[in-house]
């Protein structure tokens, strides 16, 4: 059960309990309350900055179990430093109005909307867009694994969309360090029930790839307007994650080709050891079938005003491929932040129920599209008054606004100023940086960033190469591609004995390898199946690697006829020789050819291998003697001593 989380906050007045924390942060407005702390928007008086803060409920600060959930939240979040995870800027403890000890998290404030907010607020986001977003995550969750953090509760409500279009992932209070095994319990389900992997249903140990489901999950539901299970009680749901399978989205949303339906479902495979085995594996795929890696998505909501030239606008926007709301750009006075969840309520303002009169939302630094959702949210309309150049805008964000602030009556507009043109910025020169550092200080300066990777012997994650490079001047919001560092990937060889040819291409196939040439051998292990690899098992090659294999060649048998004892040598070998058999005559046997077969070895009756060699035991024929009595060819022992 999630506790606490953003998608548990209702809003509620401020709490005047206490005015200010550790001295320093002065809290202002109550954004939200949960089932375990209270998230309010404040001032740091030291630095002259909005914060959020979160603190835990004064009824559960005695409590040691939250105490400790409360804390791994501030060392989960505050070991990560990722554009795309919300930061922890401190953490501390003072006292509550009832002298109970109080911890604290002073965090980014996030000036934006909940994906979950997002779904329910606009229109069915695109298959382009749904895997925008889904990159965004995933370069989160990328740097959290590669640090040993799991998140464990991947879903719409935890994703924050700034208002640059910038993903924020939040709420690590259930995160785990993957190398700790200690904080999780055996049969402790933690998560929420609809983005729950079955391994964590089964109260099982989790790793970064349950994270990959619980974004499998997410990319359904923003593919499909539904998540993959649902049910009456969180139970039911739990158990068709278990067990069912899921369908494919595209059953729900036509639109949806295969590749993304075998992403998605592959992300939804119920073994983990069948699904994506890290971020990155997945983004490449979802980098594939974008054609390009986007790191900052932007929702794009519902115009509510569109006059004639903002439509042929929009045309030749889309006919130049241009995707409107993508700006990666820190607007100005604005602190990106993590737990706003009551941004549009708070940025843009909650309106007079009983007068009819609102209050004007601040629209400079948004794109057009957002800035009509906002009047529109507003109970406002929007009108374009002039487009010109604007020295601190880019191109298609808001310059300037009629009224800037104040009230106005429902329906009444506010005239906006559009921007013609981005203001151009010198690119910093980020070679032989940490590609996080590297995309923080990018995007820190208005830019956005692709990131390519390439097999290098540098150190995994170094960037390389930069284009444009550094020193150049461009319109900021220009895309800037690093090429980073990345170890050369490898392969493991499986264990292919006893498996048959067909069972060994798959095994090879789950590791990215093939299988080569088959050759038969003789075996005494069962026909058909692999006795031999050209690559021993366990060893690390590059993928798309061939392992030749040997076959255990199938034996062929013939039966020894059961009628040879009593026939010639002659008759004997003309049938076993017709036979494919061999004859060999036993040393001392008679080797004539009308010598009487005696026994044979097999024993005749007996199966034999085709080819093989039977040994036989032969006599001569009767003879009568000079006396009249009959002898046989047998040899006879012959004195030594010349008697």
């Amino acid at each position: 059960m999630n506790l606490g989380g953003p998608d548990d906050l209702a809003f509620s007045p401020p709490t005047p309990a206490y005015a200010v924390l550790g001295g320093r942060y002065e809290l202002r407005m109550l954004l939200g309350s949960g089932g375990m702390a209270e998230v309010c928007l404040a001032h740091d008086l030291r630095l002259d900055r909005a914060v959020a803060v979160k603190t835990l409920r004064s009824d559960l600060a005695r409590d040691p179990a939250y105490q400790a959930r409360f804390r791994r939240e501030a060392q989960s979040t505050a070991s990560l430093n990722h554009p795309a995870i919300a930061a922890v800027y401190d953490t501390g403890e003072d006292l509550g109005y009832d002298g109970t000890p109080l911890p604290y998290l002073v965090m980014e404030y996030v000036a934006g909307a909940t994906l979950r907010d997002s779904l329910r607020s606009g229109p069915p986001p695109t298959v382009r867009w749904a895997l925008e977003a889904t990159a965004g995550i995933l370069q989160a969750l990328a740097h959290s694994h590669r640090q040993g953090i799991v998140h464990r509760d991947i879903k719409p409500a935890n994703v924050m969309l700034t208002r640059a279009g910038q993903i924020k992932v939040m709420d690590f209070g259930i995160a785990r360090d993957a190398r700790d095994i200690g904080l999780t319990q055996t049969s402790v389900v933690i998560g929420t029930a609809q983005y729950l992997s079955p391994e964590q249903a089964l109260g099982h140990e989790t790793d970064a790839r349950s994270d990959l489901y619980s974004v499998g999950c997410l990319l359904y539901e923003l593919l499909t307007y539904r998540p993959p299970f649902d049910g009456d009680s969180p139970m039911a749901v739990m158990y068709r994650h278990v067990q069912e399978a899921p369908q494919a989205p595209s059953l729900h949303n036509p639109g949806i080709g295969p590749e993304v339906d075998t992403l998605v479902l592959r992300a939804l495979a119920k073994e983990p050891a069948h699904r994506y085995g890290s971020a990155e594996e997945m983004l490449t795929d979802v980098r594939a079938w974008l054609g390009t890696g986007i790191a900052a998505p932007a929702f794009e909501p519902p115009a509510a005003v569109a006059d004639e030239e903002d439509e042929e606008d929009e045309e030749d926007e889309e006919a130049s491929g241009g995707r409107r709301g993508n700006v990666a750009l820190v607007v100005a006075g604005v602190t990106v932040a993590a737990m706003a969840l009551g941004v549009g309520w708070l940025m843009f303002g909650q309106g007079s129920a009983a007068d009819g009169r609102v209050d004007v939302p601040d629209l400079v630094g948004l794109t057009l599209d957002d800035a009509r959702s906002a009047a529109d949210n507003s109970g406002l309309t929007l009108t374009v008054a002039r487009r010109e150049p604007c020295a601190d805008q880019p191109k298609d964000h808001i310059c300037e606004q009629t009224p800037l602030d104040g009230e106005l009556d429902k329906g009444d507009a506010v005239s906006v100023t559009v921007s013609t043109s981005a203001p151009k910025a010198e690119v910093p020169d980020v070679t032989d940086k940490d590609e996080d550092d590297a995309s923080r200080i990018l995007q820190d300066k208005g830019f956005k960033v692709e990131l390519r990777h390439k097999v290098s012997t540098e150190d995994p994650g170094t960037v390389l190469e930069q284009d444009p490079a550094g020193g150049e001047s461009v319109e900021k919001g220009t895309e800037i591609t690093l090429t980073v560092a990345k170890a050369a990937e490898r392969s493991t060889v499986p264990d292919l004995t006893g498996s048959t040819p067909g069972e060994a291409r798959e095994l090879l196939a789950a590791n990215d390898l093939e299988l080569g040439d088959s050759t038969e051998v003789e075996s005494g292990a069962e026909a058909g199946t692999v006795v031999g690899q050209s690559v021993a098992s366990g060893k690390e090659v590059a993928p798309g690697t061939s392992v030749d294999v040997q076959i255990a060649r199938a034996v062929q048998t013939v039966q020894i006829p059961a009628d040879i004892v009593g026939r010639t040598l002659a008759e004997v070998q003309d049938e076993l020789g017709g036979l494919g058999l061999r004859v060999s005559v036993a040393s001392g046997s008679s080797q004539a050819s009308d010598a009487v077969v005696t026994s044979s070895t097999p024993a005749a009756g007996s199966e034999v291998e085709a080819g093989g060699t039977v040994i036989v035991v032969t006599e001569d024929p009767a003879r009568e003697s000079g006396d009249g009595t009959e002898t046989t060819g047998t040899p006879t022992a012959t004195p030594t001593d010349g008697s």
